[in-house]
């Protein structure tokens, strides 16, 4: 018997098709992911959403990834849809939804649960990485540290990551990466360009900073210039029915298509 949700009985795993990579010359390694918290942060602080396909690769690039387990509550129709997500990459999801309707948040005690239950029962793990930045977890990394005497790595969201957790951990990583977050903008300006007739740059950028709410328009801006910078995009004066002429975009699709496969 292992992890919260079996002691209880009362929460649902699914299951996925596709495990970690191993490399067992890397230190061996188990993940706990706080879903809820790297996907609400990032909507709510960045309009974006997790790039789980980027962390992975890190991760398998740094250590031998045994299991990673993904924590959240399912019921909430946004979370529910990002399930197919994390299928492609961990057969380990954990619904923390609470029992017979019951109003009370389960996911930091099912994911508490589950790493004290592995640090007793595997030995062989050297390093317990956690991804939450809520600092009532900063009591479990502190224990792996000092008395189990494994090495704990923290990920976090910007903006939402507590500063006793990151203290607390070996070593910690803030998320998201600038390539993410301009990866996001070049996504929105070239769906953009893709369905607009008469693509001008002004409507570009205030089309990315709607949907990006809470970025600094500026940083959007300077996405578009590197795109223009790199060719991607170009500003050329088009004669319009009436012969007059107006500043239109034009898009290098070929180009385009290199970024946003970089940003996948």
């Amino acid at each position: 018997m292992k992890g919260g949700c079996d002691i209880l009985g009362l929460f649902k795993r699914e299951n996925a098709k596709a495990e970690p990579n191993r490399n067992s010359a890397l230190p061996k390694a188990v993940a706990f992911v706080d879903y809820e918290h790297w996907y609400i942060s990032l909507k709510n602080n960045y309009g974006l959403s997790p790039n789980i396909k980027g962390w992975f690769e890190e991760l398998n690039s740094h250590f031998n990834l045994i299991e990673v387990n993904f924590f959240a509550d399912f019921s909430h129709k946004s979370l529910a849809d990002e399930i197919g997500r994390i299928r492609l990459f961990s057969n380990k999801i954990i619904d923390t939804r609470s029992p017979n309707g019951v109003k009370k948040d389960f996911t930091d005690f099912i994911i508490l649960d589950n790493m004290y239950q592995k640090a007793l029962s595997s030995d062989d793990i050297d390093v317990f990485i956690l991804f939450s930045g809520d600092g009532h977890f900063s009591s479990v990394t502190s224990f792996l540290k000092n008395f189990y005497h494994k090495q704990v790595v923290v990920y976090g969201v910007n903006g939402s990551f507590s500063k006793q957790l990151r203290e607390t951990a070996n070593s910690f990583y803030t998320l998201p990466s600038e390539q993410d977050i301009n990866g996001s903008f070049y996504s929105t300006i070239f769906g953009y360009l893709k369905t607009s007739q008469h693509p001008k740059l002004d409507e570009a950028i205030e089309t990315a900073v709607k949907k990006h709410r809470g970025v600094p328009k500026q940083k959007i801006a300077n996405a578009v210039k590197t795109l223009m910078e790199n060719d991607v995009i170009s500003e050329r004066a088009v004669a319009n029915s009436k012969g007059k002429k107006q500043k239109m975009l034009f898009v290098d699709w070929e180009k385009a298509e290199k970024y946003l496969n970089s940003a996948d």
